[in-house]
């Protein structure tokens, strides 16, 4: 009955670690289940158009479904399920609990692998506890699927670089591709990671100058072949996205036109002029913001590209005219991203909110300080697989989110990565294998 399976891993901890995550997952949603109603970036809206209408769109003032393409389409799919389930509070809570617990699943096995068993058992507890993705699994929001995504994506990559040449190399690496274009589709940021992996692949030390030199060129057309598999798998899943919206607006567009409000939001002289003054913990309100955006998109009858070049040129216009705001602005985005303290919502704050965001700060801080001593452990094979595909993702996220929009939320997808490195740091056992051992590229 307790059959182990690769690295030291037992189904009977696997059915375990299964259990803790769907027992904290559920018990979250079961506390919050009221939050599930909220529809706080339109998703449910756009799920309940496609299955009514079968339209990926929002309606305007006239009841009018107008296609759209302001959000990505992932998680509004997955929402409409295809019309094969009803689109209910009940169905997006059981997609957020098989999505969380597979995030913690996969957290666990890859913690096993790629350091020792205690590892994986930490790794496991912290994702499963982590605040972000808690908060975020009772909302329907995209945090919860980007989570076990960036893990799906982490350990086919970990199993392209372990595979044997040949048909297993190939396959894993097109299972990454596939993984890639999805989380594409559910957040844009996803792409500068894909494009961050290929570099790296191309860039990665060959056999060393010891080898012969044939051996060497066959490692070259290795890595050739998975940036090309990756690519290619990922433009297939893009590809009737990118169709969809040539045939909707006459132009090609890979992502969502949500890119231009969000550099603006960012980048505008009103958010400029509250860094001025501001102290800690002043809330911006974006309101008169989002409200000019919102009558700039009427004077474009509702033209959506038309609007994002606008917001967009209006932010660079507000960078050339303001560098060192800029400057400040980007400092800013970047603390908001890897804070401690999520920043308050409202002014008139209760005590019960103030005590839980000071509560999640010191997790916060605990967990930073032993992904810290992780990092130290792990400073031999940071630049080689898998450790460095989690940080490629951290550092790209960080690189978009300097200068776009940011806030504690968005650095969701990025827990997975941050509780391995704090579970490492945690593990009283040094990982057996040897500094190249899995991380072997070639």
């Amino acid at each position: 009955m307790n059959q182990p399976v690769p690295s030291g891993i037992r189904l009977r901890e696997l059915a375990v670690v299964l259990l803790l995550a769907l027992a904290v997952r559920g018990t979250a949603l079961g506390v919050a289940w009221h939050r599930l109603a909220e529809d706080p970036d339109g998703y449910w809206e756009l799920a309940t158009h496609l299955q009514e209408h079968g339209t990926f769109g929002y309606a305007n003032r006239a009841g009018e479904i107008r296609p759209t393409a302001y959000r990505p389409p992932l998680y509004p799919l997955l929402l409409a399920a295809g019309n094969l389930v009803p689109l209910s509070h009940a169905w997006v809570a059981a997609l957020h609990l098989a999505l969380g617990a597979a995030t913690v699943l996969l957290v666990y096995v890859a913690g096993c692998r790629w350091w020792d068993v205690g590892a994986g058992r930490i790794a496991a507890l912290l994702i499963a506890l982590d605040p972000i993705l808690l908060n975020q699994s009772t909302l329907v929001m995209t945090e919860t699927l980007a989570a076990a995504l960036v893990m799906g994506i982490w350990c086919s990559v970990a199993l392209a670089h372990r595979a044997e040449r040949g048909a297993g190399r190939r396959v894993a690496w097109t299972v990454a591709g596939i993984g890639l274009g999805l989380a594409v589709l559910s957040r844009p940021t996803f792409l500068v990671w894909g494009a961050a992996l290929g570099v790296a692949l191309l860039a990665a030390p060959g056999q060393g100058a010891e080898s012969p030199p044939h051996e060497q060129g066959r490692g070259w057309r290795r890595r050739l072949e998975a940036v090309a598999l990756l690519g290619l798998a990922a433009a297939v899943v893009l590809m009737p996205w990118v169709l969809r919206n040539r045939s909707r607006f006459d132009r090609t567009l890979l992502t969502t036109t949500h890119g231009g409000y969000t550099l603006w939001l960012g980048n505008n002289a009103e958010f400029y002029d509250f860094l001025r003054t501001a102290r800690w913990g002043d809330v911006w309100d974006s309101a008169e913001v989002d409200d000019l955006y919102n009558r700039i998109l009427e004077r474009f009858a509702h033209d959506e590209l038309a609007a994002d070049r606008w917001a967009r040129q209006q932010a660079l216009d507000t960078i050339a005219d303001q560098p060192r705001m800029f400057a400040l602005a980007c400092a800013f985005r970047v603390s908001s991203l890897w804070g401690l303290i999520p920043h308050r919502t409202v002014d008139d704050e209760s005590l019960g909110r103030r005590s839980a965001r000071y509560a999640v700060g010191a997790w916060y801080g605990i967990l930073f300080l032993f992904a810290l001593c992780g990092l130290i452990r792990l400073r031999n094979r940071l630049g080689r697989p898998p450790w460095l595909t989690g940080l490629l993702l951290c550092l790209a996220f960080t690189a978009v989110h300097t200068i776009y929009w940011s806030n504690l939320r968005m650095r969701a997808p990025l827990m997975p990565v941050v509780c391995l490195v704090a579970a490492v740091g945690l593990s009283a056992q040094r990982s057996n294998a040897p500094v190249r051992g899995e991380e072997e590229t070639e």
